[in-house]
């Protein structure tokens, strides 16, 4: 099954004219700092590979990747970014067994073979231990999981002494860090992964005694597990606007002037289907950013873009039933209903937008967890019947099942807002 984890790096030597760089955190008077070739470097960081001149341009400076990627190395390194390169481990939800010594061994040797091949590599700043391996792991199986990632750690210091290694949670509640601080001494810190949490990082790792070094390794908008949701159970995403304003509020309270962190990396740097097309992506799938783009760019500089994307308004997007008087609020309809459609959005120059509505069947239901794999949905054809200026009208499906309404608005530079609303013919 993990045979082909790590092939890239067997196959990969990666052989660099520039020299190798030499990180290290070292301590201060009030917490940690990090040192790239001796001189402080904080990461402005965003998990992804993709729009790097984007990136570079929003006032970033490194990268994560989540497994083995030797030629996203070469790819920061043309740019001036580092990279926060992630180190595939088996994942216990997946079928990893860590009570089978051969797998666990064999994941070492090629650990080993990876970080042979790339630890030289000028844009190289950490290792990252896996991502979340721990979710869905009980509590009183955890134990074994971290002495084999100590275990892997020590191994990786051992290999390459002038990077960093840390472990990357899924939020950091439940005792996990006095477990890292118990089991995983050779770590030199924490990745935390947090979304709607970001707001009490600070906070939770005071009660829980955590005192060394840490990275957020993934911030975004609130999770699909955080918000709420319709009466059919399904959850209701946030709109571009909203997420924003999110992401800025998080940095400023749990990155910004704290001094054990190191810095973070924000997600997602591209797009991907996760619950949604739209949800975790600071880009849509053609490549517009959208306004989490403006806000770490004020983050990073200081600076806010000098065009920035369009806003959804508190009103987002309002449906009512074609020739009815108001909106029912119940977002239940029967099948080929026709709906009126209107979004409240306006670009922050008061310059023209152009709107586009869309139908997808919601697979919001799928029981994917820690961002493995899904599939996505496109749009269903013919659905849009109309649009003018702001409002369009729809006419859902005959077939009986949830479904989600999404609008994208866009400046005469593509510049985009997105925002969705679920509906369910029954």
């Amino acid at each position: 099954m993990y045979s082909n984890v790590f092939r890239i790096a067997a196959l990969s030597l990666i052989v660099c004219a520039a020299e190798p760089s030499t990180v290290k955190i070292v301590t201060k008077a009030d917490g940690y700092q990090l040192l790239r070739d001796g001189k402080p470097y904080y990461i402005h960081g965003a998990g992804g590979s993709q729009r790097l001149d984007v990136l570079v341009a929003s006032g970033g400076n490194s990268i994560r990747t989540w497994s083995v990627s030797p030629e996203v190395l070469d790819q920061a390194d043309a740019k001036n970014l580092t990279v926060l390169m992630g180190l595939r481990v088996g994942r216990p939800r997946q079928g990893f067994d860590y009570g089978d010594r051969a797998w666990v061994a064999k994941q070492l040797e090629e650990a080993r073979q990876t970080v042979l091949g790339m630890k030289d590599h000028p844009a190289l700043l950490m290792w990252a231990l896996g991502n979340e391996v721990e979710l869905g792991v009980k509590p009183e199986d955890r134990p074994r999981l971290w002495t084999a990632l100590e275990e892997m750690a020590k191994l990786v210091k051992q290999t390459d002494p002038n990077h960093p290694v840390i472990i990357v949670l899924a939020g950091i509640g439940g005792g996990k860090l006095a477990e890292l601080n118990r089991y995983c001494p050779s770590i030199d810190a924490v990745g935390i992964n947090a979304y709607g949490s970001m707001l009490t990082v600070p906070e939770v790792l005071a009660r829980e005694g955590w005192t060394r070094p840490y990275v957020v390794t993934e911030f975004g908008p609130r999770g699909h597990w955080e918000v709420a949701k319709t009466p059919w159970g399904l959850p209701i995403e946030d709109n571009s606007t909203q997420k924003a304003d999110l992401y800025l509020k998080a940095y400023q309270h749990t990155v910004s002037g704290q001094p054990r962190c190191l810095g973070s990396y924000v997600f997602l740097w591209g797009q991907k289907q996760e619950k949604t097309h739209t949800w975790y992506g600071m880009f849509l799938p053609e490549g517009n950013r959208t306004a989490s783009v403006d806000a770490l760019s004020f983050a990073w500089t200081g600076k806010w873009p000098a065009n920035r994307c369009p806003r959804i308004g508190a009103a987002a997007i309002q449906i009512r039933r074609e020739n009815a008087r108001a909106d029912g609020g119940t977002r239940v309809f029967p099948p080929g209903a026709r709906l009126l459609t209107n979004v409240d959005a306006a670009d922050p120059e008061g310059a023209p937008i152009t709107v586009r509505w869309e139908v997808r069947r919601d697979v919001s239901d799928a029981p994917q967890t820690g961002g493995d794999a899904e599939k996505p949905t496109p749009p269903i054809a013919g659905a849009v019947l109309a649009s003018n200026a702001t409002q369009a009208t729809i006419r859902l499906p005959d077939t009986p099942a949830n479904y989600r309404i999404f609008v994208y608005v866009f400046d005469a530079e593509g510049n985009a807002a997105t925002a969705n609303v679920p509906v369910q013919v029954k």
